[in-house]
């Protein structure tokens, strides 16, 4: 005996699981069998008018577009299965495995969605996850030291891997404290007065004193009742590979923030030399020669005024330099902190300008209206910058047409700040090669600053990214990408 249409309708009508009809192009619902409208508590009629958002859980990975994107690729793929949650007449919502499917209908493509309730299922798979974490928990404790301690912290108890770890034998240390042996941070003292409100572990860190190089420990400390009797636990691990590990990143880091502030006075060396010179030594020239009138007798209330004036300006002019460079000296120590781009781009423009005019290349600037708050070093991301400029300048002159030029940009998008420095050079197969190869620090004569891979390092540490890309019709846009802050300016 086989099953004839009739059947078929049979079995949608009477299975517990929960079946949903929809149009395959519009989404709109046509049917429903029986379990559905139990499990909604509506009507077919009811159901029919309902879109995604009134059916649906509250969360957002359950909104109306991530629901019809759901559908959409059983059209596209044939089936899409996932965990979705609806929501009932009631107002209560319920989890379920869901599988849409693409099936083809006398009067057209339905999509058919079939779905469980599956909350108890979840729920068993939480208390199996709290039940392994536990497991985990107990087999991490076999490759760690135990110590047992009094409400004083004072040692009653230790394992022998403990004591390994402390480097002392074990019966040395019972009725000690474990502050005699190493520093920990945070005190004992303290983390025992939060011990009797708080349920989770406290963290700690501890450096073992004694030997030819020091011990880290990660310490977790609490209080376990079992059968009514209210014990302190301290579990001990090695983490001294991960210490070293984070004092030589922070020991490059360190490095990092010397060799881009080495070139940043490298720039401000380049000003006072290049920009100062003039100045003075027109300044020179004038008073120089109101002098020399004064020796021979030729010199006027005309002159005396005019050579003065003269002079002046060239002194306010090399008045104004310093400022400059004594607002630069002030952001190389500067640190992470809430800063606005756009202030840095209009700072790094006029080492990006000197540049420039040394090789006839006309900078264009278009920031954008609005603040750009981020956080990062102010000299670090003001290198960055250098460095795509100063690489657009190469590129522009290297192109040998007559529009030597570039532009650099501000914007914000998708929850970044950017800055893009546009080139109309030789083009992204021409040089990307060549500048993702380069070294960390140009090795060009007349460079200065940072190069495209430490760049890439600044901005990463930064949480932001760089995006290489054509320009059009020639030409290649650099574009670093820097998580808005939180908090405005």
């Amino acid at each position: 005996m086989f099953p004839t249409g009739r059947d078929y309708e049979q079995m949608a009508m009477n299975t517990r699981a929960g079946l949903l009809v929809h149009e395959a192009a519009s989404k709109n619902i046509l049917w429903a069998n029986p379990a559905a409208c139990r499990m909604f508590g509506f009507t077919v009629e009811e159901l029919r008018p309902l879109k995604a958002h009134h059916m649906s859980g509250r969360e957002k990975q359950y909104r109306r577009v991530l629901g019809v994107a759901w559908l959409q690729e059983a059209v596209t793929n044939g089936q899409s299965h996932r965990r979705w949650k609806y929501r009932a007449k009631s107002g209560h919502e319920f989890l379920t495995d869901a599988t849409a499917t693409l099936v083809q209908f006398d009067d057209g493509p339905v999509v058919v969605v079939e779905f469980r309730p599956i909350d108890e299922e979840v729920e068993l798979e939480e208390d199996l996850k709290r039940t392994t974490g536990y497991l985990q928990r107990i087999m991490t404790y076999a490759s760690a030291g135990v110590l047992l301690l009094n409400d004083q912290n004072q040692i009653q108890d230790i394992s022998a891997f403990a004591a390994r770890l402390f480097r002392r034998p074990a019966l040395a240390m019972i009725g000690r404290s474990p502050a005699e042996f190493a520093e920990i941070t945070p005190p004992l003292g303290a983390v025992a007065d939060r011990l009797g409100n708080m349920a989770d572990p406290i963290e700690l860190r501890m450096c073992v004193r004694g030997g030819e190089s020091p011990t880290w420990l990660r310490g977790q400390i609490e209080n376990v009742v079992h059968d009514g009797i209210d014990s302190r636990i301290l579990v001990v691990r090695d983490i001294t590979s991960k210490v070293e590990l984070e004092q030589q990143n922070a020991y490059q880091e360190a490095n990092l923030q010397y060799l881009s502030r080495y070139h940043a006075m490298g720039d401000m060396a380049m000003i006072i030399a290049h920009e100062l010179g003039q100045p003075l030594a027109a300044a020179t020239n004038f008073l120089s020669g109101i002098q020399s009138r004064l020796e021979t007798g030729t010199l006027t209330d005309q002159d005396i005024r005019y050579g003065l004036e003269r002079a002046r300006k060239e002194l306010a002019r090399s008045s104004s330099i310093v400022s400059s460079v004594k607002r630069y000296v002030q952001r190389i120590e500067s640190n992470a902190e809430l800063r606005e781009l756009n202030a840095i781009v209009t700072d790094s423009l006029y080492f990006v300008r000197l540049r420039a005019a040394e090789r006839n290349v006309r900078v264009e600037s278009e920031p954008v209206g609005d603040p750009l708050p981020v956080t990062g070093d102010h000299v670090l991301l003001g290198q960055v910058i250098l460095n795509f400029c100063f690489n657009a300048i190469d590129e522009a002159v290297a192109s040998g047409t007559p529009d030597r030029r570039i532009r650099i940009t501000t914007g914000a998008e998708d929850g970044y700040a950017t800055c893009s420095v546009h080139d109309w050079g030789r083009g992204l197969d021409r040089v990307q090669g060549e500048r993702l190869l380069e070294s960390a620090f140009s090795d060009k004569k007349d460079g200065s600053g940072i190069g495209l891979i430490l760049s890439e390092r600044i901005i990463s540490r930064h949480n932001g990214e760089i995006v290489i890309r054509p320009n059009r019709p020639t030409g290649t846009v650099l574009t670093m990408r820097l998580p808005l802050a939180a908090q405005g300016l």
